[in-house]
């Protein structure tokens, strides 16, 4: 019998699945309590395991149906590359943004960094302006609802 290996890129794929399923707990189970989650789009910066918890969970509450569909991942030693796309819509509020009902499908690419068999960092881009657009949002007022968070964020001791 050979000796099932989990590499970097299967950690990745069964974090994807997770999160498409909305299972936070599932999900965060696959990434180390020092890990380091950037979302480029809100420029946000979420570091160590329960501050990731917290953004997961109020981004899938306000996006409940959120998919990732993987075109493609490539592996170099802790380092893993991919793109697709992701899918949800907006049922609930983020940041004080009101839902609009509307869906959105974007193309992504994320890196990721594993070691020890845990998603250490991750480095998630999208386009904010098409999402905003998709989502029947402002540009303007959506990336000033972020900006106001990210000061609110700022002021909570942690």
């Amino acid at each position: 019998m050979s000796e099932q290996r989990t590499t970097p890129a299967d950690v990745v794929r069964a974090y994807a699945r997770a999160k498409s399923r909305a299972d936070v707990k599932e999900a965060l189970r696959y990434c180390g309590q020092d890990t380091v989650f950037e979302t480029i789009a809100f420029q946000a910066v979420a570091t160590g395991l329960d501050e990731v918890a917290r953004q997961t969970t109020a981004f899938l509450r306000a996006f409940p149906d959120y998919g990732v569909e993987l075109d493609y991942l490539a592996e170099a030693d802790d380092l893993v590359v991919g793109a697709g796309t992701i899918r949800a819509t907006m049922v609930e509020s983020l940041v004080g943004i009101e839902p609009t009902g509307r869906a959105f499908a974007l193309p992504f690419a994320c890196h990721w960094r594993v070691r020890d068999g845990l998603i250490r960092h991750e480095r998630f881009f999208f386009d904010f302006h098409q999402m905003c657009e998709q989502l029947g949002l402002s540009t303007a007022d959506a990336a000033a609802r972020f900006a106001a968070w990210r000061e609110r964020a700022k002021a909570v001791p942690r």
